[in-house]
């Protein structure tokens, strides 16, 4: 429900509009951990960010000209900037992240260095919350949609409930 959700909600928008600009600030609102095998859901994801209220600023590595380069240890130096410099991290959870070594590292440096409750879970594998050698990902917050409130939610664990838009503007 939430793929499609954010699928449609996309698909209003032109991918024109998804053009990568560093904050003048140099923080982005959050940071969006995924698998490079996932780009085109990722762009939507991004198109869904941008065309929220509040237009929110989305980081990813294959926007960015600096990255352009094989993997290496500038890649993770890199990559720890971005995180530190923006406000939140949802990590994208497909099947295809789960795989990724790239992906885990990003969400255990977020954590770190920003702590659980700035970092995002957008479950797009089926999962009944739980993945075998991934149940650490219980401990994030979820972000879903809901479909009484027709809103996005981000959900932690202990069950408090918030708008994502104003998780996502929420700064400690």
């Amino acid at each position: 429900m939430t793929k499609r959700r954010i699928e449609k909600l996309a698909s209003e928008y032109n991918y024109g509009q998804l053009e990568s600009v560093e904050p003048a600030d140099g923080k982005y609102d959050v940071f969006v951990s995924h698998s490079s095998r996932d780009v085109e859901f990722i762009r939507k994801v991004l198109l869904f960010l941008k065309s929220s209220k509040g237009g929110i600023n989305g980081y990813v590595d294959w926007q960015d000209p600096d990255m352009e380069h094989e993997t290496d240890a500038r890649t993770a130096a890199g990559l720890k900037d971005k995180i530190k410099n923006s406000k939140k991290v949802i990590y994208v959870v497909t099947t295809e992240s789960l795989k990724s070594a790239w992906c885990s590292w990003e969400i255990g440096y977020a954590d770190c260095n920003k702590g659980v409750d700035d970092v995002a879970i957008l479950a797009i594998k089926p999962n009944n919350g739980r993945w075998k050698n991934h149940e650490y990902l219980q401990q994030y917050p979820w972000i879903y949609y809901d479909t009484a409130e027709h809103l996005f939610m981000v959900v932690k664990p202990g069950g408090d409930r918030v708008k994502l838009y104003d998780w996502l503007k929420t700064i400690k």
